[in-house]
């Protein structure tokens, strides 16, 4: 049985997580050092898996984060990562990276990520994140 729909919600060392399978889009937003974040985006992989069974046409990652630490970096260095193979099967795969006015390191970090797969990334400036 499949997880249409899934929703985390943020804390002051997770990100809300929101994942809908039918519209083909995944919400990042907040901040992401976890304590445990390999339990916590664990979820977000088994989901992950389900959804790529039958990806929508157009898949839209929306990131906004404020802060990510190397554990969490690496959990979304896997999921870009598995997102290529959707985008080489649909060619419709974006991820829309937003950073706040200012935050450099993480406009850096997101065309980092745009520099290692085949995904569309937009790197777009915003006055606020959340």
């Amino acid at each position: 049985m499949s997880i249409k729909h899934m929703h985390i919600g943020r804390t002051s060392t997770s990100p809300e997580v929101q994942l809908d399978l039918e519209r083909g889009t995944i919400d990042i937003i907040g901040r992401s050092l976890p304590a445990n974040g390999e339990q916590f985006y664990e979820r977000v992989h088994r989901w992950l898996d389900e959804y790529l069974k039958q990806p929508c046409d157009r898949t839209t990652v929306n990131m906004r984060l404020d802060y990510m630490d190397t554990s969490s970096s690496k959990h979304f260095y896997t999921i870009f990562n598995r997102l290529s193979a959707a985008q080489e099967r649909s060619g419709n795969v974006q991820v829309n990276w937003h950073f706040e006015t200012g935050d450099e390191e993480m406009a850096e970090t997101g065309k980092d990520y745009q520099s290692l797969f085949p995904i569309e990334f937009q790197i777009i400036e915003v006055k606020d994140l959340f």
